[in-house]
Order: structure tokens, then C-alpha cells, then sequence
């Protein structure tokens, strides 16, 4: 399936990225259009982390280039990367916080590192409301080998929007979180879609996939298999793609009737026919090698 996308945040072109002799991405070329919420979808090794870290900017592809509004990140200069770093954040698969610093310095980082003329109780203020937004109530003097998993991650996310960011990217957000985190993450990822915030999205979870996203993409075996309009990916016919969906659908039912419910407004589409099986950023740049 063809790429249209007008007014691109991010584009690669043929990017291959090597990693231990494997090609994980292989001649990859897909734009991501502003102001839009595009879900990365692909098969465990597919290549779908390496491509969301690739157009971050977290991983330097082998050849090609990644674009950032038309620019290549590799001609970046100083100045030019550091207003990258500070429109965009990153939310890793693990936490990735820095387990020797209270939530409250983990939440704060990149406000300290990208407006360092914010006043203390200002920056306060902000970190505050950044996780009360997500639900999270509990001490902001707590480290996070005090917080669960699922907390873990809820502060993650804290951290990559503390910047109110123009684009997010999110390695699987909904890992480790319970069905009340869920929701709150959904109900902060839509209110991000309503204010026209760019959101490159990593997940299997087609409820999410479902309710937030407007374009797809899909990866196999390092390669582009499919991109477009949710509508036109969810109903491909080719082979390949139809397979995953139909796997994935049938993966998120099963979870579904795990849980004893009948219904969800966030998995309206696992009652649709399936198609038949056949076949380093504000938030991260300071964590980055250790969320790869």
C-alpha cells in the first residue's frame, strides 16, 4: 500500500539500520504526517521498535535519512538538534528512569534540561499537574524501586509530556499498565490528538489501535508491508497484512473474555468481521542508550 502524506513530521527515506550483522530495518521509506496519530504495528522482531527509535532519532540508521519537517536530522546542528530534542519525547517499552533519582527529578529532567529559566515553583507546579493528569497521586519524594511496574510507566509517560511536546513517540505505552492506567492514558492521548499533537504509537492492542489512531503502519521482517488510512490498512486484502490484523484481533478478543467483559468502547473494532488468515528526545535523550 502507497505513503501520501502531505506536510510530513517525520519521513525516512530507504533507511536500513544494521544491528549485531541483522538488517532490522531494510530500505524502509514511510512519512508521518503532522498533526496526525499513526500506530506502528508488526509481529514480535518485526522491526517496529527500531523504526520508532530510527525516526527519534535515537538510532542512526546505516544509509538513508530521517527527516524532521524536512530537514535531516544528520545535517542537525547544535542548535538545531536541541530544538528537536525539545518539540519531541520519548516513552521507552521499560520506564527507563533513573532508579538513583526521586520521581519527582525523573518528571522534571527535561524540563531542566530545555527550559532552565523556569523558576522552582513553577517547575513544581508542572510536574504536578503532569502526573495528577495521568492519575498518579502518590509521593513525588518516592524512588522507583518504591512504585510498581505499571506506576513506573505512568511516570515515564509524565515525563515525556512535562514538555507539552509536539510529537510523541510511545514504545508500547500500554505494557505493565491495569485497565484504570489504560484508560487514563487513552483519555491524555486523546485530549493530545484533539490539540493536534503528532503521536507515532508502538502496540499490538488493536482497542487502542482502534480508538486513537488515524494512520497505520505495518513491519515485516524489517520492511514496510503497509501504510495508509486506518480504514483502508484494517481492511487490506493482501495477504500478509490481513493476516497480522486478523492475529491481533483475535490476540486482543481473547483478552477480552479473560476478563469476564462483554463490551468496551475501546475494542468496538474486535467485534468486526476479521479478515481471513492467510498467510534521544526530550524525554529520553538523557536515557537513551539505557532504554535501547
Amino acid at each position: 500500500m502507497g505513503q501520501e502524506a502531505s506536510n510530513p513530521v517525520i519521513e525516512l527515506r530507504s533507511v536500513t539500520t544494521v544491528s549485531g550483522g541483522f538488517e532490522i530495518l531494510r530500505d524502509v521509506s514511510v512519512a508521518f504526517t503532522e498533526g496526525v496519530t499513526t500506530a506502528v504495528l508488526g509481529s514480535a522482531g518485526s522491526g517496529k521498535s527500531a523504526l520508532l527509535k530510527t525516526a527519534a532519532g535515537l538510532v542512526v540508521p546505516d544509509s538513508g535519512a530521517v527527516l524532521f519537517r524536512g530537514s535531516s536530522l544528520a545535517s542537525f546542528s547544535e542548535d538545531e538538534e536541541r530544538y528537536f530534542r525539545s518539540r519531541t519525547s520519548f516513552v521507552f517499552q521499560d520506564a527507563a528512569l533513573w532508579a538513583n533519582q526521586t520521581i519527582f527529578f525523573n518528571i522534571a529532567l527535561p524540563l531542566r534540561i530545555h527550559k532552565p529559566w523556569m523558576g522552582e515553583s513553577e517547575v513544581a507546579e508542572r510536574v504536578r499537574t503532569t502526573a495528577e493528569r495521568l492519575g498518579y497521586v502518590e509521593g513525588l519524594a518516592f524512588r522507583p524501586a518504591d512504585l510498581s511496574a505499571g506506576e513506573q510507566k505512568l511516570i515515564s509517560i509524565a515525563r515525556a509530556l512535562v514538555l507539552d511536546p509536539e510529537l510523541v513517540f510511545l514504545d508500547e505505552p500500554a505494557s505493565g499498565l491495569d485497565e484504570d492506567a489504560k484508560e487514563r492514558v487513552q483519555e491524555v492521548l486523546d485530549s493530545l490528538r484533539d490539540a493536534g499533537k503528532s503521536i507515532l504509537l508502538v502496540t499490538n492492542d488493536m482497542g487502542w489501535v482502534h480508538r486513537i489512531a488515524d494512520r497505520l503502519v505495518i513491519v515485516r521482517d524489517g520492511r514496510l508491508a503497509a501504510a495508509g488510512p486506518y480504514d483502508e490498512v484494517v481492511a487490506s486484502e493482501v495477504p500478509e497484512t490481513a493476516g497480522l490484523v486478523a492475529r491481533l484481533r483475535a490476540r486482543g478478543a481473547r483478552g477480552m473474555r479473560s476478563r469476564g467483559a462483554e463490551e468496551s468502547a475501546g475494542t468496538v473494532v474486535l467485534s468486526d468481521p476479521e479478515p481471513p488468515e492467510t498467510g534521544k528526545s526530550a524525554g529520553g535523550a538523557a536515557e537513551g542508550e539505557r532504554g535501547t
